[in-house]
């Protein structure tokens, strides 16, 4: 006598992708973001993103390193390919550091004001399983919190700056289409608290 096991419909569901990859940002390089595009200000700044990436798929970044042998101007940015190539096999003999992306800045000048999205070339020499952050950087009209924004980016104030920063990648079954990644950065979300606190204790 046979018995016909009936087989229940699993009630967990499927295991997706992200419909957004995240991008965190430690302390150590919002700073080094921040402090690299102030040092060129005016002109772009240009660097490394060093890190990993979880098993979320979410792009862990501990350092952002600028390139000093960059060539800049008021619109544009051009790395020295070869010091690149020097960082990144130095960066391979070290355990625990990977290049998982790059950096630079626009910036105002002139009536133009510096804006955060991809430009043309800045689209073209994307790769994929890469991060790119991107860097507004213009002068501060009023003061604002640091917060995220509707679009994912983080944006806010610094002594006479105005930041925002967005972060880009490769994305669909090709890895040919731009997506925006969902910044996540506590540390600049708690700096607004410790602004406050040093305002009172002063």
């Amino acid at each position: 006598m046979s018995t016909e096991v009936k087989k229940s419909k699993s009630v967990v569901a499927p295991i997706r992708p992200p419909e957004r990859i995240e991008a965190y940002i430690s302390a150590n390089a919002f700073w080094g973001l921040l402090i690299s595009a102030i040092e060129v200000y005016k002109k772009e700044t240009y660097g490394q993103l060093i890190g990993y990436r979880d098993q979320n798929g979410m792009f862990i970044i501990e350092h952002a390193i600028p390139h000093q042998t960059a060539s800049r101007t008021h619109l544009s940015v051009r790395k020295n390919t070869r010091a690149q190539k020097r960082m990144e096999s130095f960066l391979k003999n070290m355990p625990h550091l990977s290049v998982i992306g790059d950096f630079h800045s626009h910036t105002g000048w002139g009536d133009l004001k510096g804006v955060s999205q991809p430009s043309h070339t800045d689209i073209s020499d994307m790769e994929p399983n890469t991060i790119y952050a991107i860097l507004e950087v213009n002068d501060k009209k009023r003061s604002q919190a640091w917060d995220y924004t509707a679009d994912g980016s983080l944006a806010g104030t610094a002594d006479d700056y105005h930041f925002k920063i967005n972060a880009y990648y490769l994305a669909g079954p090709h890895q040919n289409r731009v997506k925006r990644a969902n910044i996540f950065c506590p540390y600049a979300i708690g700096f607004n608290a410790k602004l406050k606190a040093a305002a009172a204790a002063g």
